[in-house]
């Protein structure tokens, strides 16, 4: 999931860090630019995750936002974001997510790294803190992964 975990009795553990990037109609007249920088999309409606089901990557994609001079338009929201970068497609509006989205291939969407998002989101394991064996054993394995 995506930390920050805030919850007694769960621990947790970063395996995953990437860049936010933006995702584009390929339609949109923006698209074709080799550099784009937040602001450009100030005017823009933007699919956004609900920040309740993950406030703290809402919180920071807003903030970067904030910090380009604008706050987003939230034109729809989706939980998954396979569906964020679906209705990209659609052309229902842009979106920021995370780089490995890229992997997602969706035809009618393109992909622009932003020079302002230093901004690095992460992948957290958690568990409970009384953690049985099996769950001890795939934390081992995770943590050699992280390693190669």
């Amino acid at each position: 999931m995506r930390p920050p975990v805030e919850e007694d009795g769960i621990n947790s553990e970063i395996v995953f860090r990437e860049p936010l990037i933006a995702a584009l109609p390929e339609t949109h007249h923006l698209a074709d630019r080799t550099h784009l920088e937040l602001r450009q999309l100030s005017t823009e409606p933007f699919i956004l995750f609900p920040r309740s089901q993950a406030p703290g990557l809402y919180d920071l994609i807003v903030s970067l936002c904030q910090q380009a001079g604008f706050s987003p338009i939230a034109a729809q929201e989706a939980i998954q974001m396979q569906t964020i970068v679906s209705l990209v497609a659609a052309e229902m509006g842009v979106a920021i997510v995370p780089a490995s989205m890229q992997n997602f291939q969706r035809s009618g969407v393109v992909y622009k790294a932003l020079p302002e998002s230093t901004c690095i989101v992460a992948i957290a394991l958690i568990w409970r803190s009384d953690p049985t064996a099996a769950v001890q054993r795939f934390l081992e394995v995770a943590r050699q992964q992280q390693r190669i």
